[in-house]
């Protein structure tokens, strides 16, 4: 797709990053336990529906750069996203979510690791973002929020040093779009445990840059967490963490 740029007041080149969290999985078995891999899962009939009518939403909006983490649930998402669009997709793991203790065990094993046991006090799975810009801190025993932060940022400004593309779908996790937000902002970790990314939801983002050496001058948000399912977040009262708490909470008491 032709596109033509876009250029800011003082002649910096505009572009634009339209930034997908994935539809809707489950993280939670049958049997209320966590499951093996959480890397693997992939979405469930509700995902694929919020990917779908994300996918309507966007069929008129031109897209000339198609990214995604790599996982099968953001593979899947921005496949429905993109639709019919013939773009190719490129792939950067280093985009992967943030990964607790089970996770990383996988991820390091490359497999499914052995049990890992949730903590007695589910606030602990609830609100573990809360804590995020302190030194040293983990999410859930897994990895530290700052090698996190070390690992998508760079792999973000990587893309942005790539002169091919006017705007830019990319489909991530909750916690990697967390880490975005704050780098937009400027905030860091600071703000990781204050936003919010409901399944399958939009931020936008216009990235500011010299026209010759790509150099970001500046970032304007555009949109944060933003749904086809419940605009208003009329219905939205927890977290996707308190949520899952109480999925685990429920699965214990059977």
């Amino acid at each position: 797709m032709t596109m033509s740029p876009r250029i800011a007041f003082d002649g910096a080149l505009r572009r634009r990053v339209y930034l997908f969290r994935h539809g809707d999985v489950a993280y939670v078995t049958n049997d209320g336990s966590i499951v093996a891999d959480p890397r693997q899962v992939h979405l469930t009939r509700q995902g694929q529906e919020e990917a779908d009518a994300m996918g309507r939403m966007m069929a008129d909006v031109p897209v000339d750069k198609a990214v995604c983490s790599g996982l099968p649930r953001t593979r899947q998402t921005l496949a429905r996203i993109l639709g019919d669009r013939d773009l190719p997709v490129e792939e950067v793991p280093d985009l992967e979510e943030l990964r607790s203790d089970r996770a990383q065990a996988a991820y390091e094993q490359g497999g499914a690791p052995d049990p890992v046991p949730l903590p007695d006090d589910l606030s602990e799975v609830a609100y573990a973002f809360l804590n995020a810009h302190e030194p040293g801190m983990r999410y859930r025993n897994g990895e530290v929020f700052a090698d996190f932060e070390g690992r998508v940022v760079p792999a973000f400004e990587g893309l942005l040093k790539h002169p091919d593309w006017h705007n830019m779908t990319l489909v991530a996790h909750g916690g990697v779009n967390r880490v975005l937000l704050g780098w937009a902002l400027g905030t860091g970790l600071k703000t990781f445990g204050q936003f919010e990314q409901d399944t399958c939801c939009l931020n936008v983002l216009d990235i500011d840059q010299d026209p010759d050496s790509l150099a970001v001058r500046r970032v304007l948000v555009r949109a944060v967490n933003a749904t086809t399912y419940d605009p208003p977040k009329r219905d939205r009262h927890l977290t996707t963490l308190e949520d899952l708490a109480h999925r685990l909470q429920e699965a214990r008491q059977g």
